[in-house]
Formats: C-alpha cells, structure tokens, sequence
C-alpha cells in the first residue's frame, strides 16, 4: 500500500502537519469601505510608467470588451494577449480584464477564516522534488480555474489567477505574500517591530528587466456578499506600482513570497 504524509505548504517538504493550504487565512482588509479615503489622492495622482506616459485606452477598451465566457485559462489568456507584442500591453490587459471580471467573495472570506482552507496535498514518501512541484502546480492551477470559472474570489484566487495568466502569455510573475493596510501608521509600526502578519497576497511582473508590483485585489471593486455582486469604482494606483510606493501601505513576507513560489518552481 503507498503510504501518504501531508506536507505543510508554508513549512516545507521535510516537515509533516495536517495544515490546510487552499488558502491561507488571508484576512483583506474593507477594500470598498476604505478606498474611499484615498479618493482624493487617486483622483490626483496618474501612473506614469518608467519609459513614458502610458496610454492604455485602446487595451483597456479591446479588454472589457472581450464578453466571451472563458473557462480555461489558455484559452483567456491567449484572448487577452494576442493582439500584442510588448509586455507591458500584455499585462496591462490582463490586469484590466481581472480587475472587471471578478468579484471579491465575502462568503469565501468568512469560510477561510474559521476553516483555514478546504484543500489538502497529499505527497508520497517516494515523490521527487519535481513529482512535488508538479503536485502544487496542479493543485494552484485548479484554483486558479475554479475562481475564473465563478468569476470571484479572495486576494490568494485573485492573484493567482493573475499569475497563471502571465504564466501561460509567457511574462514572468510571482506571488507576494504579507500583509496590507491603507492606514500607513499601522504598517509603520510593523516595520519598526520587524514583523510582517501574512494576511494578503499579490503580485509581482518583470517588464523590460524591472520587477514592478500589482495588487489586483485591491485595485478591484466589486463584491460578492452571497446574495448580491456590489460594484464601486475601478482604483488605478495599485497597477505597475513600485517598491517604494506600494510598500507604504504593503508589508512583504519575504520568506512567505520566497516558500510559495519555491512550491510551483519559480525558483
């Protein structure tokens, strides 16, 4: 008989735990609620890339228009990027057709919070290191699918989601794990006790060599409460963002980012 033993996610193959991963407890903050105290800034402040004044309209306009019900991730991606040479035209399609496309689902939310996850990965005593790459990659991209196909989930499926997608148009991405807050004080305060709760999840993109930041999550406004979708307006500023600038009110979890994306081979 083959024997089992589950493996924790964020702890490594070496060590045996019986910790659900899909996902972890990644508790968002009110995006809608609070992203009104930004209105002000946001209406002010206009992303201008590293190379030139972007102009996205055209992408943006081909993007939400594309009203096809994908249901494969290969299929929506090659959609998505097709028409275009440059990655940052890829991204920024791909990041705008996210952004409209899902909703944030609460009831999600308040089932992560008191379950921590409904998936387990069971890795055999006699698998590889690559039999167990493949395990993670099977079982994050199945996520990913799940949440495209009922059009919501958390900040783990959105930007998952966002990863598999730059994954199958060939730019590379990663995960980031850590912890998010539009009250810059309390990241502050983090950063002074060098500690990072891992409660949110985004991503990384490298464009032209340069590693820029994208939180999908939270430049998403739409909700899903169980019984109705709420929508509010689109947030520009968490699109191509630098370290510098999103780290105000982002913490990393270096090591959490480092052990996730070590899971699915990126490193």
């Amino acid at each position: 008989m083959k024997r089992f033993i589950l493996i924790s996610a964020f702890i490594g193959t070496t060590s045996i735990s019986a910790q659900n991963i899909d996902s972890l407890v990644y508790a968002d903050q009110d995006t809608v609620g609070l992203a009104k105290s930004i209105a002000q800034e946001e209406a002010a402040w206009r992303w201008t890339d590293t190379l030139y004044d972007a102009d996205f309209s055209k992408i943006d306009n081909y993007s939400l228009n594309l009203t096809k019900k994908y249901r494969n991730i290969p299929a929506l991606a090659k959609a998505l990027t097709d028409p275009y040479e440059k990655e940052e035209e890829k991204v920024r399609s791909i990041f705008m057709w996210v952004v409209h496309n899902l909703a944030y689902d609460e009831i999600e939310l308040e089932r992560n919070r008191k379950h921590k996850g409904k998936y387990n990965i069971y890795i055999s005593n006699r698998d590889s290191e690559a039999d167990i790459t493949k395990k993670y990659q099977k079982h994050y991209y199945k996520y990913a699918t799940k949440v495209l196909r009922k059009r919501r989930g958390i900040c783990e499926g959105y930007s998952t989601l966002f990863y598999e997608l730059c994954k199958a148009s060939g730019i590379e991405c990663e995960m980031v794990n850590g912890y998010a807050d539009y009250d810059v004080k309390v990241v502050e305060n983090y950063k002074k006790r060098n500690v990072c709760p891992t409660m949110h999840s985004w991503n990384k993109v490298q464009i032209n060599g340069e590693w820029l930041f994208i939180d999908v999550t939270w430049a998403n406004r739409n909700v899903y409460n169980g019984k109705r979708y709420e929508s509010e307006y689109y947030s520009p500023l968490y699109y191509l963002v630098t370290e510098d600038r999103l780290y105000e009110t982002h913490i990393e979890n270096k090591a959490r980012s480092q052990k996730r994306n070590e899971l699915v081979g990126n490193y």
